[in-house]
């Protein structure tokens, strides 16, 4: 009897708690009559879409008369973290705001420089197709020249906590590194901006010669051509050849700090193999170049908490706290009204209703005392025609009674006339 195959590959879902933890974002396009989103920006938000997956909405569509307020009211129930709006400035700039929901603090760069992912792929000696494997799992972060968040420098620390809260946090022990396709990398130049690369993982294997790994890699389906050995009398000069493997992308991987100790799963029944792969990096896309200009202490809004290009002083900094202090007041008191208009409203309208339930109640009750007095009417009615059908009926047994008499005396009359009559004959 053959034996029952048993489950090793366990697939362990998350708790609300664990999921309400991972970051969500939306990339974003925003623009108006003044300023019209251009297909190349367009394009360029696709592409970023595909960066932050899968926790991002991928097929988002935006329309012209949505507006910021629209996607922020909907981020808190769809559990969106973090907000991504590209657009174009009024002096022809293409800018990006990074926001943390609900309440900021925003990050507003320009973009000076940036290349599509079909840009990439021209240039990238060998581009690598991805699939929908490539996109379970979000990048690994990679980040160069930041300072850490105890920095003294509150502008260098805001920027790094943002980048590095875009993406859940990676365990050692618990993560699989199969399952890290993708890389982001973060890399702070010497004048303060920031390069945003986007790399794909490709792992090869190291063990033997070059020319052995040419022939290994011979039967897989993306590459079919075999080695040209026609130089070679025999297969042992081509193996034994220093220079079997040419010059090719394979000679990147001769480097040892590009090499490292991978348990690989092999897909039959057998004890797991430790094995050495070399792991290379291939550009995917996009490439951003960032110039931080602005930080904001709210969501797009709010005191500005740095600026690249204007500097302000005590006494004016003084002042614009005041300002936002007193904007901030002014807004939590228009709120608390507003509050109270609704409430009031909703009890006027409450009111309304019970009013009108009453006035149906009393309409009814109206209607049934009528019919009830309707009904009393026309049974007095009923009583009093039959004590006139009483009266005259008694009216006519008089009359009757007088005519029965009258006719006794007309009947004796008679009787006497006529008996008077016989006596006159006899006589």
């Amino acid at each position: 009897m053959a034996k029952r195959r048993q489950k090793r590959r366990t697939h362990v879902t998350r708790t609300e708690d664990e999921e309400s933890k991972i970051p969500k974002s939306m990339v974003l396009k925003m623009g108006d009559k003044k300023r019209e989103v251009t297909h190349t920006l367009a394009q360029l938000v696709r592409d970023f879409r595909n960066v932050m997956q899968p926790h991002t909405a991928a097929r988002l569509r935006e329309r012209k008369r949505n507006k910021l307020k629209d996607f922020i009211t909907m981020a808190g129930p769809l559990g969106v973290s973090h907000l991504f709006l590209f657009s174009v400035s009024t002096s022809g700039n293409t800018t990006l705001r990074v926001g943390r929901t609900p309440r900021g603090p925003t990050l507003n760069f320009k973009v000076t420089q940036y290349s599509l992912c079909k840009d990439v792929a021209k240039f990238v000696k060998s581009p690598k197709s991805l699939n929908n494997s490539d996109f379970v799992q979000p990048p690994l972060l990679v980040m160069n020249n930041f300072t850490s968040e105890k920095s003294e420098d509150a502008k260098e620390a805001l920027v790094t906590s943002m980048f590095q809260n875009m993406f859940p946090p990676i365990s050692a022990q618990t993560i699989s590194l199969s399952s890290i396709k993708r890389v982001l990398m973060l890399n702070k130049r010497e004048d303060g901006t920031i390069d945003v690369r986007h790399y794909a993982i490709e792992t090869k294997k190291v063990e033997g010669s070059k020319a052995v790994r040419r022939l290994s890699t011979v039967g897989h389906k993306l590459q079919k051509r075999v080695p040209n050995m026609r130089s070679a009398s025999d297969i042992s000069e081509y193996l034994l050849d220093p220079n079997g493997g040419a010059y090719t992308s394979e000679s990147e991987i001769d480097d040892e700090d590009a090499m490292v100790q991978v348990t690989d799963r092999p897909r039959k029944r057998k004890a797991e193999t430790t094995q050495k792969r070399a792991i290379k990096l291939v550009e995917i896309g996009p490439r951003l170049r960032l110039e931080l200009r602005k930080i904001e202490e709210g969501l797009c809004e709010g005191k500005t908490l740095y600026h690249s290009s204007v500097s302000k002083s005590k006494k004016e900094q003084q002042l614009l706290d005041e300002r936002h202090e007193q904007k901030r007041k002014l807004k939590e008191r228009r709120r608390k009204d507003q509050e109270e208009r609704v409430k009031q409203k909703q009890q006027e309208k409450e009111g309304k209703m019970s009013r009108t339930k009453r006035g149906i109640l009393k309409a009814q009750q109206k209607a049934e005392a009528a019919g009830a007095s309707a009904t009393g009417s026309n049974g007095s009615n009923g009583a009093a025609d039959a004590d006139d059908s009483d009266v005259d009926m008694e009216a006519d047994v008089e009359r009757g009674a007088d005519s029965s008499d009258d006719s006794d005396i007309f009947s004796d009359n008679d009787q006497v006339d006529d008996a008077s009559d016989s006596e006159e004959e006899i006589e």
